[in-house]
């Protein structure tokens, strides 16, 4: 494990209040990445600072506005803590100012710098690599998930026992979100100090409550944002694609904007273009329109897109992703 050992004790110094001014997380896992960028953030929090967060496409920023982000002041002169993504995509200009600024980065400021994988020969690479702290944040093998299970369990103050392990597994697969999320629950669910064993796993990851599609909508047309969370949760757990869920989120919001335009009102073919042929559901989507204003639904597809763009260029991942969302929507 000398990778990822490596990554453990990385985050173990920034847990520590060891923080640097660079940071560059690269690879497919976006659990071991945002993992990572939490400790940061947690880190500077502990420490008393007040700084902006600020989350930045680097495909999306020329020149002139980079320059803004790194040796620009904040409006409040406070500290920066500020998120490139996609450094792979970011302009010839654009990269000038970044090598410009390792030679004498900010060490009150923390910048962090991400990408899907790193490529040996490309030069800007290197230089970043040179300039900052790397972190590898590849998924894990196989034959390495049992001691990081064990060691999440470690920092729970918990013991997990090998049978445990195996049945967790079985159940939550390799995913490093889904394990932490199952071990997390597991954790809340048992008494302090008790060993985490294989009947313990079965009582409450195998026989966890699966919602579907449907509920999701239902409590979002009821402005439900604490059920629509715990719904969307347990339908990452169970392997539901955050596509998937953005696509049908944004049938359903644009169904309610459809019921609300004035001009199809008295329309007798409104449940057909809705594709809606039940009156129980047609009056059920009424009702989940009334809650919402014209303007909250607009802006409601708004973040629909913006999340949908966030799954195609950025480093957040899906958990995160949809929360937003949620967040957006439900208010």
């Amino acid at each position: 494990m000398s990778w990822f050992s490596d990554y453990e004790q990385e985050v173990g110094k920034i847990k520590n209040g060891n923080l640097r001014p660079l940071y560059f997380l690269y690879g497919n896992d976006y659990y071991l990445r945002d993992s990572a960028l939490r400790a940061i953030r947690a880190s500077m929090t502990a420490k008393g600072i007040v700084y902006d967060y600020t989350f930045f496409n680097a495909s999306e920023l020329d020149a002139s506005e980079l320059q803004n982000v790194l040796f620009g002041s904040s409006l409040f002169q406070t500290t920066k803590c500020s998120l490139l993504s996609n450094i792979k995509s970011m302009l010839p200009s654009a990269r000038k100012i970044l090598i410009a600024y390792f030679k004498q980065p900010d060490p009150a400021n923390v910048l962090v710098l991400t990408a899907e994988e790193y490529e040996g020969r490309n030069a800007f690479y290197k230089r970043i690599q040179d300039a900052s702290t790397t972190l590898m944040c590849n998924s894990p093998y196989e034959s390495e998930i049992p001691a990081w299970i064990q060691q999440y369990a470690r920092g729970l103050n918990r013991t997990i026992d090998n049978q445990a392990v195996n049945e967790l597994l079985r159940y939550a697969g390799t995913d490093l979100g889904q394990l932490s999320n199952e071990l997390d629950k597991i954790h809340i669910y048992l008494p302090e100090d008790k060993v985490i064993e294989q009947k313990d796993i079965r009582k409450v990851s195998g026989f966890s409550k699966s919602y579907s599609l449907d509920q999701l909508l239902e409590v979002i047309g009821k402005k439900n944002k604490k059920a629509a969370i715990v719904i969307t949760k347990n339908l990452l757990e169970n392997d539901m694609s955050e596509v998937y869920i953005l696509t049908v989120v944004y049938q359903y919001l644009w169904k309610l904007i459809m019921l609300k335009d004035p001009r199809l009102a008295g329309d007798p073919d409104l449940g057909k273009k809705l594709r809606v042929y039940r009156p129980q559901q047609l009056n059920g989507l009424r009702a989940a329109a009334s809650k919402y204003t014209m303007s909250q639904l607009r802006q409601g597809i708004s973040y629909l897109v913006e999340a949908d763009r966030r799954v195609k260029t950025s480093s957040c991942n899906s958990l995160s992703n949809l929360m937003i969302t949620l967040e957006g929507i439900l208010g």
